[in-house]
């Protein structure tokens, strides 16, 4: 161990001395080698046992310190650079790629000296250095304690804006490492206590949770998520989040079945959108199968919504085709107007090629649509509606919007038309509110 610990003093020094020599772009060159050893170092450590008990805390049980680390005066001058340079910058305008080589710094040191570190950044609070310095050191304890990481996150005192990103971060990383531990600990915590008020939301931290439990264990993953389902644990956000992950329709399509069975069936609409906007068509045949009562309007408008950022055509026949009936007319209209969203011209394109005579509310609602982001385009097609209220509604809509971006020009457009009276009093109703 302590030819270990020589070897890489001797390493330490050899890069220290060597960096006075290097040009400046060599020296970028470094920063990112150092990172790389750095991963090697955390990752060939010896993970430590941890407990799942965190409650707030009134003073740092820090871990004896080991001998065969680097002293904690080699790090202190690289930290106290950083601090130095971005003394007055905002939290913002830090660049991550200057946090780099304080990665590589960091991991050579032991537990007890992160939590030293910690500390010693967190009486600096507040200011942006300080504030992008402790959470990079968060997160290299969570590497080797994350409940230690966690509980300096959860106790910081002061109201420190950036106090909930600390813990997010730490969980992240732990989540991510020990996906096990990281649902244990979850599951035996009281979220309505004192110490996670800062945490955000016990729906929040089963996000984070659930995501990094089924990257390690499809299967336990799913039970798990059933499970917390089962229990009402889980809202459809959360759901949303988890599966962002998927990216196979044999995986969605597991989800979904165990969710449909669970009593609260929750989050069937949001995981199914999220498939929609993966894979439509393999989503689209799976719902296909399910009776008319689980089609639900909900699930239904998710899977247009989801469908159309890819495929809006597609999409759209697909959603009319559920439908039958005065249902299918309105559904035309609804998949008319999500269409105009993504291209009006084809949206308009797409309702006259179903060669019906009674698609004049879709014509209207998507020319509607369409006035939000594409005001042009509707005035140029005015001459698709034939109601002079509609019509005028929809001029409106479009002159206001141009007048949003360029008065000038929705003056003049003002002042030679016919409804100039009727426009001028409709922009400054607007813009009283």
């Amino acid at each position: 161990m302590i030819s270990k610990s020589v070897a890489i003093s001797i390493l330490a020094c050899g890069l220290s001395f060597c960096a006075g020599y290097l040009t400046k772009n060599a020296q970028i060159d470094t920063d990112i080698m150092h990172v790389e050893q750095a991963v090697e170092f955390v990752l060939h450590q010896p993970k430590s046992d941890t407990n799942s008990d965190l409650s707030p805390s009134t003073s740092n049980n820090f871990s004896e310190p080991t001998p065969e680390v680097l002293p904690k005066q080699f790090i202190n001058s690289d930290l106290d650079d950083f601090l130095s340079l971005y003394q007055n910058a905002n939290y913002l305008t830090i660049p991550n790629r200057a946090l780099l080589p304080l990665y590589a710094k960091l991991a050579q040191l032991d537990e007890y000296q992160l939590q030293q570190t910690a500390a010693e950044l967190i009486e600096q609070l507040p200011g942006a250095a300080v504030a992008k310095l402790l959470g990079v050191t968060l997160e290299v304890l969570a590497e080797q304690q994350p409940l230690q990481a966690l509980e300096l996150a959860l106790n910081i005192s002061n109201k420190e804006q950036f106090k909930w990103s600390y813990a997010w971060s730490v969980l992240s990383v732990w989540s991510t490492d020990a996906p096990l531990d990281a649902y244990q600990w979850y599951a035996e915590q009281d979220f309505s206590q004192a110490h996670f008020k800062e945490f955000g939301t016990q729906h929040m931290v089963a996000t984070a949770v659930l995501s990094g439990l089924y990257s390690y264990d499809k299967s336990l993953g799913v039970a798990k998520i059933a499970e917390l389902a089962q229990q009402g644990k889980l809202n459809p956000s959360s759901l949303s989040l988890i599966s962002n992950s998927i990216n196979h329709s044999e995986e969605f399509a597991t989800l979904l079945n165990t969710l449909s069975n669970s009593e609260h069936n929750v989050g069937v609409v949001e995981v199914t959108g999220e498939w929609f906007s993966k894979q439509p068509n393999d989503a689209a045949a799976w719902l296909n199968m399910l009776s008319e009562e689980q089609k639900s309007p909900r699930m239904l408008r998710q899977a247009l919504n989801r469908w159309s950022e890819s495929e809006p055509s597609q999409a759209a026949s697909w959603y009319i085709e559920q439908f039958s009936g005065e249902k299918q007319l309105v559904a035309i209209s609804e998949a008319a107007s999500r269409f105009a969203s993504e291209d009006p011209k084809q949206a308009i394109e797409w309702v006259d090629s179903l060669g019906r005579n009674d698609t004049d509310n879709a014509i209207e609602d998507l020319l509607q649509r369409a006035s939000y982001d594409n005001p042009d385009f509707v005035m140029s097609n005015l001459d698709r509606v034939s109601d002079e209220k509609r019509k005028l509604s929809l001029l409106q809509s479009s002159i206001y919007t141009i007048h949003q971006q360029d008065v000038a020009r929705a003056t003049k457009l003002i002042d030679a038309s016919p409804y100039k009276a009727e426009l001028e009093a409709y922009i400054k109703k607007v813009n009283s509110y």
